[in-house]
């Protein structure tokens, strides 16, 4: 599974789910009961003195290798490309990665953009770990590249006011404690001006509709813990609330949707023990020309994307 993707969901794909009410407005709550033999540590190796995911756990060989993988995610990853912006130009430009895991967009900006300064940040010292020896097989320095360990437990960004010009995070900042407060330091520390992208998991996706709902929950009879979901206005809210100029681009899908729509979708619409909400939001699904899944006009994965700006 893509790599951001994983960052959020493969806590889902590793125990499965059983959705349950909303907690609250823009939230998913999921109960949880792991298989036999395996602990929530074990998950992608997660620090025992951290709540961080190293994600990609093994490290890459060459830089050829590593190389080939950022094409993979944007292959197998329909409109991940697009809705993300990974990885532009950023002539000149410091560049934030925030949650950056084993290293795979700041690997990304540093050898396919022009950016002169790019900090990748994380709770995990596994997965930073990985990260620069991810980097030296690139040859890049700290000269270039600076890896920052986050503490778990505070939501203050150890950067100066308006240090960056472009800040990113993909399927990070759900995880957060307080995500709004999150959301407040990467306004402070994104300069007037700056633009930014960040992919939380969307709720009004194939992902949680289908693939969680009828293939985990009913088909396969797995469950899984607590991932925090938002409809696209639930987050725009909290990013304007933070002080962002923000425009939702929908979600970007992956592999498990695209299957799940050609070998589960039949079944699903009339399995009655499928919750009548679930079996709606199947129904009404279009698709685009490249045979894409779409709820309205925004393509219906599990990536939720947004650009933001901070007002000059």
């Amino acid at each position: 599974m893509h790599p951001q993707v994983e960052r959020v969901a493969a806590k889902v794909l590793r125990f499965g789910i059983v959705p349950r009410a909303k907690a609250r407005a823009g939230q998913v709550s999921m109960r949880v009961r792991a298989r036999r033999g395996v602990s929530a540590p074990e998950i992608r190796g997660v620090d025992a003195a951290s709540t961080g995911p190293v994600v990609d756990g093994a490290p890459f060989l060459t830089a050829r290798q590593s190389s080939r993988h950022l094409d993979w995610r944007f292959a197998q990853y329909p409109l991940l490309r697009e809705f993300s912006g990974l990885y532009g130009d950023h002539d000149g430009e410091a560049v934030l990665d925030l949650g950056c895991g084993a290293g795979d967009d700041v690997t990304g900006f540093a050898t396919r953009s022009r950016a002169r300064r790019i900090v990748g940040a994380d709770i995990s010292p596994s997965a930073l770990q990985l990260a620069r020896h991810r980097l030296s097989l690139h040859g890049v320095g700290p000269d270039r590249v600076e890896l920052v360990r986050l503490p778990d437990a505070d939501a203050a960004l150890p950067f100066a006011d308006a240090s960056f010009d472009f800040v990113s995070s993909q399927g990070a900042i759900h995880d957060a404690r307080d995500p709004l407060a999150v959301l407040r330091e990467l306004h402070r520390v994104l300069r007037p001006g700056g633009e930014g992208s960040i992919m939380v998991p969307n709720r009004d996706s194939v992902f949680m509709h289908l693939v969680v709902a009828w293939e985990m929950q009913i088909r396969d009879g797995r469950f899984a813990e607590p991932v925090r979901c938002y409809a696209g206005g639930e987050f725009m809210a909290l990013l304007e609330e933070a002080g962002f100029e923000a425009r939702y681009l929908g979600g970007y899908l992956n592999q498990d949707e695209l299957r799940a729509m050609q070998q589960s979708w039949g079944e699903a619409i009339v399995d009655e023990r499928l919750a009548d909400a679930h079996r709606r939001f199947l129904r009404e699904l279009r698709y685009d020309y490249n045979h894409r899944p779409m709820m309205g006009d925004l393509h219906a994965g599990f990536g939720g994307s947004f650009r933001i700006r901070r007002p000059a």
